[in-house]
């Protein structure tokens, strides 16, 4: 039986840099992955680009994850953003942050990211898929080959289950009594149900407000953002659905108000170009409204005054019936995952299993969309670095 002291099931961000943290470290480490190679679920974010963290203060960060803020907060004060540019920085990979105070590898290639994780100090095995964990004389003992004083699942949540996320981790934990809140997807686009919006596939616009009940909150909070849409085939996406979609029901009503509005007067005569001249708008767009309202497009001397309020309140206020079943396999991030009470928060070792830990996605937080996620992913994993480095003391 091979024979290591730490076991990290899943090659993604938060195993990979757990993995170079314990190797630098000298502790033999092993790292077993289900996919052909590592890291794939990495090398697609920030569209290829790595949007690895954030110019933001610990404080302004854990606002974005809602309530497992405050069990982050101690994985945050022992890996702070500015530490993680400083830990990258230190092997060798340049960074650069933009106005967005997005930070990226100067290169813009999530693949320099993924080859400042990989070290030969610590072994990897791929295109493995494990059969059985036990527990047994204080060791974890894998499918009766590989056995090992600690074991980590960094096997991340359940969105875009193409890169290897299909929630094999949550069963592990299971198998060590853990309870799991159930998994959906989170940073996602809305497949729109009430309506067929193929028509307007493809068009983005700026300075959307979308509005939703967040039915997740006790207290019912309304929540609200703004930011650039984007219409899919199905539906919508873009950074203003995405940041917003972590508090939507699995299906419910939303409102869009495009924050733009028209006068009955104008020099156009007819009412679509009228339209395009005061908001903006695109063409294909506006017909779709003006068909949608049951508006034919006519000359602007014929449009009354109770047709142009049903323009200006249909732009203030789109209601749409949208769903989130199916779209965790586009999802950027899982909402769900390994309850929190279950782990320490200071070293995130499990309270029901000696020596078994939990890092990343795997866990139930989900942040929003910009590198939130990523950082989460460092600083768990770090935690769970530090646990185990104190531990061997």
């Amino acid at each position: 039986m091979k024979k290591y002291n730490t076991i990290i099931i899943g090659a993604g961000p938060a195993g990979l840099f757990l993995a170079k943290n314990l190797a630098e470290n000298n502790i033999k480490t092993l790292v077993i992955e289900k996919m052909s190679s590592p890291g794939k679920k990495l090398l697609i974010t920030g569209g290829g680009m790595c949007n690895l963290s954030r110019t933001d203060s610990t404080q302004d960060f854990l606002s974005h994850y809602g309530t497992a803020s405050r069990f982050l907060g101690n994985s945050f004060a022992n890996l702070s953003p500015e530490d993680t540019v400083e830990w990258f920085e230190k092997r060798n990979l340049p960074l650069f942050s933009r106005e967005d105070n997005k930070i990226f590898p100067k290169s813009k290639k999530a693949e320099d990211v993924l080859k400042t994780l990989l070290d030969n100090r610590f072994e990897l095995i791929t295109n493995y898929k494990i059969e059985n964990i036990k527990r047994e004389n204080g060791y974890y003992i894998i499918d009766n080959i590989y056995q090992s004083t600690n074991l980590v699942i960094a096997t991340g949540g359940m969105s875009f289950p193409s890169t290897g996320a299909t929630g094999d981790g949550y069963n592990y934990a299971k198998s060590f009594k853990h309870n799991i809140k159930a998994a959906r997807a989170s940073l996602a686009s809305f497949k729109i149900i009430s309506e067929n919006v193929s028509q307007i596939e493809g068009i983005s616009l700026q300075n959307v407000t979308i509005t939703l009940d967040d039915l997740y909150s006790k207290k019912k909070k309304i929540r609200k953002n703004t930011d650039d849409l984007i219409f899919t085939r199905i539906g919508i996406s873009g950074p203003v659905v995405l940041d917003i979609s972590k508090y939507a029901t699995t299906e419910q009503s939303i409102s869009l108000n495009f924050n733009k509005q028209i006068e009955k007067e104008s020099n156009n005569k007819m009412l679509s170009n009228s339209i395009k001249q005061q908001t903006g708008l695109p063409s294909r767009f506006i017909n779709y409204l003006l068909k949608s309202l049951s508006i034919i497009d006519d000359k602007t001397i014929n449009i009354s005054k109770k047709k142009v309020t049903s323009i200006n309140e249909k732009l203030r206020k789109w209601d749409f019936q949208i769903s989130l079943k199916g779209q965790l396999k586009g999802a950027m991030s899982t909402e769900g995952g390994i309850k929190l009470n279950e782990v320490d928060k200071k070293t995130l070792e499990s309270k029901l299993s000696e020596h078994l830990y939990f890092c990343g996605e795997v866990l139930d937080y989900s942040g929003d969309c910009g590198g939130y996620n990523l950082q989460a992913c460092w600083s768990t994993a770090y935690s769970v670095y530090l646990g185990i480095k104190e531990q061997l003391n």
